[in-house]
């Protein structure tokens, strides 16, 4: 867990480097395939958790498609936070809202309050149980009929994995310099956990220009 614990000081410190900026007339992309996915997923919700949401990237493109909308983020670092509210505030997003915490900020929502989830590069990032935790408390707070937007990481090669840095230190749990970077679990692992919260409608593998190794989306509805 302090490994876990030390992945948000990590972040803490990347995302004290950003400067929040006005996001109007900016055109929002990260890949062809996630653009459209994150479309559709737009299109199919009106309120919106957006779980460790970081600095808010994928809040802020949600809202490009639908500015009416209404998110909230979620994340541990402080300085992801704290970009994405004054990154909001200079855009007008006035339905976007973020916060500081973590799996035990959820059981202040209440059941079936949100209609869209979104967890990126979340529950990878994350020991088993406190993954297991996290999904079981989101679906509570997802109405019957939501959806959810859920991104994972690739599933890296032994080659890979050594030339990531990344060390085994677990079944299934790889650190860097004492920091937790991975839970690797291959494809089939993910469909058949996500598959208890809904119907897969979207599955999708791309890359990203600057990172090896094929991303994985789900889109399910409840």
């Amino acid at each position: 867990m302090k490994a876990y614990e030390r992945e948000t000081a990590m972040w803490n410190k990347v995302f004290q480097e950003y400067e929040p900026l006005d996001l109007r007339g900016v055109n929002l992309k990260v890949e062809p395939m996630f653009d459209e996915a994150l479309n559709l997923f737009s299109s199919m919700t009106k309120r919106v958790l957006d779980f460790g949401c970081g600095a808010g990237d994928i809040s802020f493109q949600y809202l490009q498609y639908e500015p009416e909308h209404q998110v909230v983020g979620v994340d541990k670092a402080e300085t992801g936070i704290q970009f994405a509210k004054k990154t909001a505030r200079l855009s007008q997003y006035r339905k976007a809202h973020f916060f500081v915490g973590g799996e035990e900020f959820l059981d202040q929502f209440e059941q079936s309050e949100f209609d869209g989830i979104i967890v990126s590069n979340v529950l990878d990032v994350m020991p088993r149980e406190v993954s297991c935790e996290t999904m079981d408390k989101l679906n509570k707070i997802l109405k019957p009929g939501g959806c959810w937007f859920i991104k994972m990481n690739p599933y890296y090669s032994k080659e890979e994995l050594d030339i990531l840095g990344y060390e085994k230190v677990g079944e299934d749990l790889y650190e860097e310099e004492g920091i937790l970077r991975l839970r690797q679990e291959d494809t089939r692992y993910w469909k058949e956990q996500l598959s208890v919260f809904g119907e897969l409608l979207i599955y999708l593998e791309f890359q990203y220009p600057w990172q090896e190794g094929m991303n994985r989306l789900f889109v399910i509805r409840k």
